[in-house]
């Protein structure tokens, strides 16, 4: 069998991926419009405080600068002024607001550069976006290897509320240590991917694994976080254009090391491995369902004095809030927005901050949950 080997051949291949991504991220933008706009009672987190004063109407200009630039470079050839103009849109819209910052955005983000910084070499491109999808699995499946993910999406997600396995059975040793196969499974998968004569299994075994993942929280199974539908099925499509197509691609990956895909292997090949001692942020380093991410309470003791925060209320049954109103600042944000918050405390320090200042007579009270030292 033949390599692919000429620039028409990288060209081709790059025209696919970019346009099955910016169909994927226009889903997803779509989905989540609430979170890429002001018009919700969920607090934005800007980076700098001086944006906090940015009018509601700059939100709203950015994200249909953003949905108008990917219909463009979905339908028309790619244009590195469009290429540009979305990169840019989309920064700054996610300078307004930390929650933004969602895995599946920060890697479209980084494909749109690599389209921009290596447009002379079409095999530069292949290679930077290859890198960022071997990467994203590394980290993810090392970031699977912790009691968290076992807790909570092994044992609570998979096995008892998707497959029915009860609770006494899906928390016997030998089940949910089981769970540890997925994290290695997914880590020793993208590694594969490295490598000509392991690519193919490797690829399969990851295409089989979103395929799961669509059937576990789509509309046959859990219904939830539709916001990662698009991004899941994205995922699929990019392994089976570049790793199952056909030929096989040669991928040099000694480039990601040179010119401007320097940042590439610095982002996504240095930095997230800092995560494991908390000095870089979960969702920049592919830690999507790790089980590990922090969570916010709040606490509520005057409900009618927030009002329009009722309908997000539930009932303490775990008595964590002395039997006041409680709500989860997870369900809150994707009852709302249908997108995760930000799972960083210094986020959820300024959501606090925000809180407290608008709804001062309430009576709030914040409980946090997992790597308080992150702030």
């Amino acid at each position: 069998m033949l390599k692919i080997n000429t620039d028409a051949d990288y060209e081709k291949i790059n025209t696919w991926l970019l346009k099955c991504m910016c169909i994927f991220w226009l889903f997803a933008k779509l989905i989540g419009w609430r979170m890429f706009t002001d018009n919700r009672l969920f607090p934005t987190t800007p980076l700098f405080e001086i944006f906090d004063n940015v009018p509601g109407p700059i939100h709203i200009i950015l994200f249909a600068l953003s949905l108008l630039l990917l219909l463009l470079l979905i339908v028309l050839k790619k244009n590195k002024a469009v290429l540009w103009g979305l990169l840019m849109a989309e920064i700054f819209s996610c300078l307004l607001d930390q929650n933004r910052w969602q895995p599946w955005e920060y890697q479209y983000l980084f494909v749109i550069f690599i389209f921009i910084a290596n447009a002379a070499n079409q095999k530069l491109i292949t290679v930077a976006f290859t890198f960022i999808l071997i990467s994203t699995y590394i980290y993810s499946g090392f970031g699977k290897l912790n009691e968290g993910f076992l807790q909570t999406i092994w044992a609570k997600m998979i096995l008892h509320l998707f497959l029915k396995i009860p609770v006494l059975t899906a928390t016997q040793h030998w089940l949910y240590y089981s769970g540890c196969i997925v994290g290695l499974m997914e880590l020793a998968a993208g590694t594969g991917l490295l490598f000509l004569k392991t690519r193919k299994i490797a690829a399969s075994i990851l295409i089989l694994m979103h395929l799961f993942i669509l059937l576990l929280l789509g509309p046959l199974g859990l219904w939830y976080n539709k916001i990662v539908w698009p991004w899941n099925v994205g995922m699929i499509l990019y392994l089976y254009i570049i790793f199952l197509k056909k030929a096989p691609v040669i991928i040099p990956f000694k480039s990601v090391f040179s010119g401007w895909n320097i940042p590439v292997f610095i982002f996504w090949g240095v930095l997230p491995a800092l995560n494991f001692v908390g000095c870089w942020d979960n969702y920049l380093s592919s830690g999507i369902y790790s089980g590990k991410l922090p969570r916010m309470l709040i606490c509520i003791k005057d409900t009618s004095k927030c009002k329009p925060l009722q309908k997000f209320c539930r009932k303490d049954l775990l008595n964590t809030c002395n039997g006041e109103a409680v709500m989860d600042l997870q369900y809150w944000a994707m009852a709302e927005t249908n997108v995760a918050p930000y799972p960083e405390i210094r986020v959820y320090k300024k959501i606090q901050w925000k809180l407290e200042k608008q709804y001062a007579g309430a009576g709030l009270s914040f409980v946090y949950f997992g790597e308080e030292h992150r702030q």
